[in-house]
């Protein structure tokens, strides 16, 4: 018994980090994809559900900051990612967006917490943008 509780924890804990490793590739490839201004990329990262309900106006807000400024760029810190259950998990982190616009670096720092889904086994962002 005492060796099955033990194999299920290891089990438990491998999948949680696999996870958790996952989700931090995606919210790389989003600093990427807004740093690089690849709107086609940015929507990949979302889940379909997402895409038709709030992430239209994610998808606008990010159009409009491409658009916007000349230059943008997107680091993320401080992250804290937690799996709820096999198909979904919550981040906690904080996001430096520095835009250039008119010869000037601007700079915005906030605290943001993500929603992610396995969607066909892919973790998809599914709120909180």
């Amino acid at each position: 018994m005492r060796y099955f509780l033990i194999l299920s924890l290891f089990f438990f804990s491998s999948c949680t980090d696999t996870h958790k490793s996952e989700i931090t590739d995606l919210l790389q490839q989003r600093d990427t994809s807004i740093s690089q201004k690849d709107l086609t990329a940015y929507t990949s990262l979302l889940s379909q559900h997402y895409l038709t309900t709030a992430g239209v106006a994610a998808i606008q807000n990010m159009k409009h900051i491409f658009s916007t400024f000349e230059q943008v760029s997107m680091t993320s810190r401080d992250r804290d990612i937690r799996i709820l259950d096999d198909n979904k998990a919550i981040c906690e982190q904080t996001y430096i967006l520095k835009v250039y616009a008119d010869g000037k670096w601007r700079k915005i720092v906030q605290r943001e917490q993500l929603k992610f889904e396995l969607e066909q086994g892919v973790w998809k962002i599914n709120g909180g943008l």
